[in-house]
């Protein structure tokens, strides 16, 4: 996970050569973190009440996803890996979302080592606040550019052999 990935690097610059940060959420870095904030725990609370389904919809919907965007079919390259996103759903609502996006980078630390940082969003990702807001100001911050990648959010799954492309000039 992206967030996990920015703590280490700036916890730990040394044991990595360079890191690609995909949009990760840290709603903190926006100017009003409070309507996202308040929309994740939103989604915890219907997860919590009514369920996965439920509560993933709200999501989308929150993020302003309409249901017809999103891609009725799964690539073939993740088709096996589905059951286990699936699966690990429950754990990403009830104890991921609200603690990981409420994270404060150390910005200062990620300000000696901006060489070894990759702020990605998704091309499709610009009008979703929570997503490619974050990153975009990281790079701001940090004086980095910002690489876009193909897709959204999930461009890995949506697109994988260009996300995979994009990844790999990223980290050179």
């Amino acid at each position: 996970m992206a967030i996990v990935a920015l703590d280490l690097l700036a916890g730990h610059p040394d044991r990595l050569r360079r890191v690609v940060v995909h949009e990760p959420p840290l709603v903190e870095l926006l100017d009003d973190p409070a309507p996202h904030r308040a929309l994740f725990a939103e989604v915890r609370d219907t997860f919590r009440t009514q369920g996965a389904g439920p509560a993933m919809a709200r999501f989308s919907e929150g993020l302003g996803e309409r249901p017809a965007e999103k891609a009725t079919e799964i690539p073939p390259e993740i088709q096996e890996m589905a059951p286990r996103m699936h699966a690990n759903m429950p754990v990403f609502l009830e104890h991921m979302l609200c603690p990981f996006t409420g994270t404060v980078p150390d910005v200062a630390a990620l300000q000696g080592v901006p060489h070894k940082l990759v702020p990605a969003v998704g091309r499709d990702s610009r009008g979703q606040v929570p997503l490619y807001g974050p990153a975009t100001r990281l790079g701001e911050l940090l004086g980095i550019e910002v690489v876009e990648f193909p897709g959204g959010h999930v461009g890995c799954t949506e697109h994988p052999k260009e996300f995979a492309k994009q990844l790999l000039a990223s980290l050179v």
